[in-house]
């Protein structure tokens, strides 16, 4: 089975749970990227990668608004 954007709201979300922090936010993603990456759709894969970029600084890091809506859309896709 394919990992699906309704299992990444629910991983986002979880680590959510714990209050939000970029860069935990940030190692999630590459670890799901790093462990599905051959059965990711292009949409997901894209989401994870700008994800794991919020490591590079925080210009690319979303806010906890900015996540809380791309859980929404994840949910919804």
């Amino acid at each position: 089975m394919a990992y699906s954007a309704k299992n990444l709201s629910e991983d986002l979300g979880k680590e959510m749970e714990h209050g939000y922090r970029a860069s935990k936010v940030a190692k999630l993603a590459g670890r799901i990227h790093n462990n599905h990456r051959r059965e990711l759709s292009r949409y997901l894969d894209c989401k994870l990668m700008q994800l794991t970029a919020m490591e590079e600084g925080p210009e690319f890091e979303f806010s906890e608004g900015e996540m809380q809506h791309l859980i929404s859309e994840l949910r919804s896709h």
